[in-house]
């Protein structure tokens, strides 16, 4: 698609530039040579690649681990809720390191202990027939 103008601009001889432009031009390209980001990065990771590389691989690395990682921890999933039991002797326990404590702060001798609770459960009996049946109620 040769026009007219584009052969007209063909027979011209090319001009040469003056020395002093070509310097000019020529030191303004070298100082603005790493203006775009990826050379910008490239000349900042360099001196060190392997490094690098290494670093982003662990960063990937945490961050698969922390998005494949369960909600909830192990430990929540598998304990069973607070017994009545386990809340009552814990209340004991407080009642008791309360004495303990209020007994230390005043000098007196510690309140005598509570008695550990007795097992639920109920042996049959010879006298009791119903007991022996195994009814828990």
């Amino acid at each position: 698609m040769n026009t007219e103008f584009e052969q007209q601009l063909q027979r011209q001889p090319m001009r040469e530039l003056p020395r002093q432009w070509r310097s000019q031009i020529l030191g303004a390209a070298s100082r603005n040579g790493h203006s775009t980001l990826v050379d910008r990065l490239s000349t900042w990771l360099w001196p060190h690649p392997r490094a690098w590389a290494g670093l982003a691989a662990a960063w990937v690395l945490i961050f698969l681990l922390h998005f494949t990682a369960p909600d909830e921890p192990r430990l929540a999933r598998n304990s069973s809720p607070m017994t009545f039991q386990s809340l009552a002797m814990m209340q004991r326990q407080t009642l008791m390191m309360a004495q303990l404590l209020s007994a230390l702060d005043s000098g007196d001798q510690p309140v005598a202990t509570i008695a550990p609770p007795k097992p639920r459960s109920e042996r049959p009996t010879k006298g009791n027939p119903a007991k022996s049946q195994g009814s828990l109620f």
